[in-house]
């Protein structure tokens, strides 16, 4: 570099400084007689240093003394000098600052915290991970008028204020809890001394707060990005004894950080002081060695030019230098910054002056030019070329990181407004710095993932109240878009309210477009990051960022134990999510043309099953389908290499088989696993082609964008979608209350009453205003059509990359876990989440989705490569939930018979190794509609309210749709298998027993807790089960009815040898569940007559309508013998009693003078038609009939010889080889269970009847 600054230095670059100080040597210096041959030299120093002072240099000490290279330090000093002279500042005046005891550099102190604080480096900014933490600055304030702000990471619990040293606080008590310390919460709305009070405004992420206190006139108030929230605290002591401490509590995973006055006030108050005194010295000097930059780079820009047609010039028509210049212009200026950059760059390791001075500075060059110039010659580039190249490896990099921490709290912190000018300009100049090669290399290195979260630049900060006002003007929130339901006006809109809403979605479009404004911006910054053609030492910038983003993906799992320390918000990981699909997609779109025969464009991209072979990915603590990496390597490890078209010899050799693949001349014994060295399989198995090349970074980049919306994203819209939830209970509240005013007399004694109701009106009324103005925000941001498409291509890229990992047979078990929680994810959240803001059915091929989708869960909803019990349950509760709508069900009746046989097979076979509860409810859902008063949506009582619950929440409450092809399905396979038929209502049966008897034993704890006089407590978790029971119980009674109607002989039919004791095992519970619900004045009335909170559900109609349903179906639709058979089966059993059909209708036992109790009967039920009723008098018409005539025929049979079990029927079998005798029903029961005699103990070999004839 000496050699360069002596000679031409035009061709200088970052890469090639050197890492000592550029200062210009003795022998770069050249005399006053000089310039007069050097007029090039003593123009640009009149232009860098202004015409005003080389006149009066030159008057007073004669030509020798007139400014050129040669006294240049000298002069600068002397600049610098007078500067500070002319703003009045002779020494530092820190030290002369009185009213503050506390180091000069003010920070958190954590040795004083009280639960898990977690700091970052500079120990300004902190975040809470225990109950609740406090933390106290390293300074505190006994005199005059201080302050400090606090900028929001977060908008949760936090008092933040002024404490003294002797305030002793806990994970309990924090600032304000105390006698002598003082806050404020933003998020409750109060301030905090001991006692609590209003005030203030709602915070949000993102908020300055500053916190000011008046020691001489004992006042403290707080301000909001700049605007007073009023004095909170006055007669605050003070004097001898009361010093006072920034301090900050913060309630679990809140984050803020801290500006004392290390960096610029971003809001300050007159008269007030930061804590920390600004270098007000350091910035004078910088500001005017700035101005000399400022001066010097539009010279060096031309220089470079000039020497650029000069070269040109030279290099074909040999033209030299002219004569009287000795350097190039580009090397004298370059001499000048040097002598600039001497004393610029040590003051540049305060990040004051970074951001006080050097990013203003930035800003106005980077706001001068095109911030999408590309060329690589902006102002902005040569000021970062001249400090590569005159600032030392120490300094560049405290000044680098200083700028993004400077930049980034810019940018986050900034006020929002509707222009978003602000955020704009700051992620501008960050896209200029990352495209500046060697600036965005040591970023991506050393700063952006390590020294700042650099995702949160790719979050766009929401509108307060006040510019959601400005925003949207108008708002409307009954609208489907808004809800996601259609509300009652909906119907019914007037002119004035479609104009309304028509104005509403038009602003939120208006406001997406100037989002998507800065999305484009954010997405270049990504894209410049992704770069993969820089290659340097053995990288490219793509694979550091590969290798930060693996990290954060691991920091951000919280799959482990200990608390996510480093973890970013969700809703910033969202917007991370979002930018890196349109980045991937971009550059993978460009890759393919490289070779449009190998790789697929991303509309249809998908990760190859040969990725997820590979042991080198990290995927942290998610285990793959079928089990741990370790064990799929010992024992599918040859069949990989099978799959590969590979094989290893015995002698070692990896040789590839011919055409790719295995074939059958080559021996078994030959092929051993090429991970273990264990012999693998026959060599016959066959695999797909393979079909794409994996190893490609961009797949990584895609395998990574997968587990982040898994790990985050997901959450976030989830999250995101309980607020509209929140929005649908404030209009259903103020519909309610707008019945109940209208309903409300106008006379004067109801006056009150209306005054409230219309109080209760305006309150809804004004907080769905401000509701639905944020769910403009989230139709703008997070459910756009933009957003709608990522989710889109995210969910088509992992079904095909299953569909096609499926078939590659066992070699699936590879398949990540998590892959098939986001696929079902993905789905939920188009299908869920954002319709119908953004209509589910105007994606482009949706139906072919839902077709493909539909198939995924046919496929490995009983898939049993897939080993963990939880990644089943999920595929068995989405199936469950598909089969809710009924678009989504007629979907699966149009899959390949095949496919829906095998379907209905899973689900009648036993309950293995999945959930039993979810399988039953996709039988309920395909027979709901068709049963004996089974059309309702809601309970009855319960929709007024809009609630139920249910286990599968929407998807339960959508209107019934049967499915009649899979009700014919499930007939025919129980039909064609009896075995298989029997199992399965075996296993229905012992569920329903189980169900049943847990339903009643909690019912009568539950009655013999408020039965008693004392205060009653309930166990809200008993409740819960106790009403899931119940729930489960009816849709088993549900299924039983299905097949009781579908495939009625399973019980009727002696044929089969198991239905006898089906029909006897059925009807005894369906007798045990009429009497214990239709007893009068038994516990079931008594308790369900509490209207107990969490027992909304249990009440009558919807399990004794199951119980009459299965009835009806076998008693009065049975012919013949069949009919006869139930009949005598039911009349015949122990516990059947004909009031409880009788109570059905409001009969015998509901008689009772207390007006007030309602009597239960099935005509007063909407639900249950005329015709039902109808069938329910037959059904006790016919019954009464048989009895009748039974009575009159009946023998008597003597006592002895009775069933000595049941004592309900005469003992028809015999059992061999010991003789003893029983009833038909229960040895055949007990034969399920047992082989042992009920007397004896001995085997039983065989069962006989009175005749010596076997029984079946």
């Amino acid at each position: 570099m000496a050699d360069r600054r002596q000679g031409d230095i035009s061709g200088f670059s970052p890469q090639s400084r050197s890492p000592g100080r550029r200062c210009p040597s003795a022998s770069s210096r050249v005399s006053a007689n000089s310039l007069e041959s050097d007029p090039h030299t003593y123009h640009l120093l009149r232009q860098v240093f202004t015409d005003q002072t080389l006149s009066s240099e030159a008057g007073s000490g004669g030509l020798e003394k007139a400014l050129g290279l040669h006294n240049l330090d000298d002069h600068i000093d002397k600049e610098l000098h007078s500067s500070l002279a002319a703003c009045g500042i002779v020494k530092d005046e820190s030290s002369t600052v009185t009213g503050r005891i506390g180091p000069a550099v003010v920070v958190f102190d954590t040795s004083s915290s009280v639960g898990r604080v977690l700091e970052e480096p500079d120990r300004l900014s902190i975040s809470s991970h225990s109950n609740f933490s406090t933390t106290r600055a390293n300074c505190c304030v006994y005199k005059g008028k201080w302050l400090y702000e606090v900028m929001l990471g977060s908008k949760g619990v936090m008092q933040l204020g002024w404490c003294t040293l002797q305030c002793k606080f806990s994970q309990e008590e924090g600032v304000g809890d105390t006698v002598d310390s003082y806050a404020y919460d933003g998020s409750r709305l109060r301030k905090w001394n001991v006692r609590t009070r209003k005030y203030g405004e709602s915070w949000l992420c993102g908020d300055v707060i500053s916190c000011a206190i008046d020691c001489d006139n004992g006042k403290i108030t707080f301000y909001r990005n700049g605007h007073s929230l009023g004095v909170a605290f006055e007669n605050v002591k003070t004097g001898r004894g009361y010093a006072y401490f920034p301090a900050v509590s913060l309630s679990q995973q809140e984050s803020v950080r801290a500006n004392f006055g290390a960096t610029p006030i971003r809001y300050p108050v007159d008269g007030y002081l930061p804590l920390q005194i600004p270098p007000q010295v350091d910035l004078i000097k910088a500001n005017l060695l700035i101005k000399y930059l400022d001066n010097l780079l539009p010279i060096l820009a031309e220089a470079e030019k000039c020497d650029e047609a000069r070269l040109l010039a030279g290099k074909y028509n040999g033209v030299p230098l002219p004569q009287e210049e000795t350097r190039s212009r580009q090397s004298t200026c370059l001499l000048v910054a040097a002598h600039i950059f001497e004393r610029f760059a040590p003051l540049l390791k305060s990040p004051y002056i970074m951001e006080a001075s050097l990013l203003k500075f930035l800003l106005k060059l980077n706001e001068a030019e095109n911030a999408t110039d590309q060329s690589g010659h902006s102002q902005v580039f040569r000021l970062l070329d001249l400090m590569w190249t005159f600032m030392q490896d120490s300094e560049l990099k405290g000044c680098l990181e200083n700028l993004a921490i400077s930049l980034l709290s810019a940018y986050r912190f900034a006020p929002v407004t509707t222009d978003f000018k602000l955020q704009k300009t700051y992620l501008l100049l960050a896209l200029t710095l990352l495209r500046h090669q060697t600036t965005r290399r040591y970023l991506l290195t050393n700063v952006l993932f390590n020294k700042i979260r650099f995702p949160v630049f790719l979050y766009v900060k929401p509108l307060d109240e006040a510019g959601l006002i400005e925003a949207i003007p108008t708002v409307d929130w009954n609208h489907q878009k808004v809800l996601g339901v259609e509300t009652t006006t909906d119907s019914t809109r007037h002119g004035d309210d479609t104009g309304k809403n028509s104005e509403y979605l038009d602003a939120c479009d208006r406001l997406r477009q100037k989002i998507e404004e800065i999305e484009d911006i954010q997405v270049e910054m990504l894209k410049t990051l992704l770069i993969h053609s820089d290659v340097k030492e053995g990288t490219t910038t793509r694979m550091i960022f590969l290798s930060k983003f693996r990290l954060y993906l691991k920091e951000n799992t919280g799959s482990s134990h200990l608390p996510p320390v480093n973890a970013c918000p969700l809703s910033v990981s969202l917007c991370f999510f979002h930018r890196l699909v349109r980045a991937i997609r971009f550059y993978w779109d460009e890759f393919v043309l490289e070779d449009p025969k190998v790789f697929v464009y991303s509309k249809d991209a998908f990760l190859p099953m040969q990725y997820f072979f590979q042991d080198s990915i990290d995927y942290f603590d998610f285990q793959r389908c079928g089990g741990l990496m370790s064990h799929l390597n010992k024992t599918l490890g040859s069949k990989v290499n099978l799959s590969q078209g590979l094989t290893v010899l015995d002698s070692g050799q990896v040789v590839q088989c011919k055409s790719g693949k295995p074939t059958a001349s080559l021996p078994a014994s030959s092929a051993t696993n090429k991970h273990t060295g264990a012999e693998g399989g026959s060599l016959a198995t066959s695999y797909p082609d393979l079909e794409m090349p994996s190893g490609n970074s961009l797949m990584e980049l895609l395998d990574g964008l997968i587990i982040l919306y898994h790990i985050a994203a997901h959450k976030q819209l989830s999250k995101t979608c309980t607020f509209r939830d929140s929005l649908k209970e404030y209009v259903t509240s103020l519909e309610e209350t707008t019945k109940k005013l209208k309903l409300c007399p106008a006379d004067e004694k109801f006056s009150e009453i209306r005054s409230e109701l219309e109080r209760a009106r305006s309150v809804f009324t004004e907080r769905l205003s401000e509701l639905t103005r944020q769910m403009s925000w989230f139709i703008a941001v997070t459910y756009s059509k933009n957003k709608q498409t990522d989710i889109r291509w995210v969910f088509q890229v992992v079904l095909q990359t299953i569909e096609k990992a499926t078939t590659y047979v066992d070699l699936f078990q590879f398949m990540p876990e998590f892959y098939i929680d986001v696929c079902i994810n993905t789905y939920n959240a188009l299908r869920h989440y954002f319709h119908p803001t953004v209509a589910f059915e105007k994606l482009e091929g949706h139906l072919d989705l839902l077709r493909r989708y539909g198939m995924f869960l046919v496929n490995h909803f009983a898939d049993a490569r897939i080993v963990n019990a939880d990644v089943r349950d999920n595929i068995v509760q989405a199936l469950a939930c598909f089969t809710c709508y009924p678009q989504s069900l007629q979907t699966l009746e149009n899959l390949p018979y095949e496919k829906r046989r095998s379907l209905i097979t899973c689900l009648v076979a036993p309950y293995e190794n999945r959930s039993w509860a979810q399988t039953n409810w996709i039988l309920v859902r395909i027979w709901k509609g068709n049963g004996f008063g089974f059309r309702y949506t809601h309970l009855p009582h319960l929709v007024p309210s809009k609630q139920q619950p249910t286990e599968f929440g929407s998807a339960s409450l959508q209107k019934p749709c049967p499915s009649r092809i899979f009700q014919e399905l499930l007939a025919s396979v129980l039909i064609q298998n009896p075995e298989t038929a029997t199992k399965f209502l075996d296993t229905v049966l012992n569920q329903l027993n189980w169900s049943f008897s847990e339903f009643i034993g909690m019912m009568q704890e539950i009655q013999q807790v408020v039965s008693r006089p004392e205060i009653r407590i309930l166990d809200t978790r008993q409740i819960k089960i106790c009403a899931t029971c119940f729930e489960i119980s009816v849709s088993l009674m549900r299924v039983v009815e299905m097949v009781a109607n579908v495939a009625p002989q399973l019980f009727t039919d002696w044929k089969f040898s198991s239905a006898e004791l089906l029909l006897g095992r059925l009807l005894q519970l369906l007798c045990q569940v009429l009497n214990r619900v239709t007893s009068r004045g038994g516990m079931f009335e008594n308790v369900v007559s509490l209207l107990l909170p969490g027992l909304e559900s249990v009440t009558h109609l919807p399990i004794v309508a199951a119980a009459v349903g299965i009835l009806i179906q076998l008693v009065l639709k049975s012919s013949g013998k069949g009919q006869e058979r139930v009949t005598h089966c039911l009349c015949t059993e122990a516990g059947f009693q004909l009031s409880s059909l009788e109570f059905l209708l409001g009969g015998t036992g509901q008689e009772t003078t207390n007006t007030d109790k309602k009597v239960f009967t099935f005509r007063s039920y909407k639900e249950v038609d005329t015709s039902e009723v109808e069938m329910v008098e037959s059904l006790i018409t016919h019954i009464r009939k048989y009895q009748n005539t039974a009575s009159e025929q009946a023998q008597p049979v003597r006592e002895e010889d009775l069933c000595t079990i049941c004592y309900a029927n005469p003992q028809t079998a015999v059992f061999q080889p010991c003789g003893h005798r029983s009833c038909r029903k229960c040895i055949r029961q007990h034969l399920m269970s047992k082989k042992e005699c009920f007397f004896c103990k001995l085997i039983i070999t065989g069962v006989l009847d009175v005749h010596g004839l076997p029984i079946q």
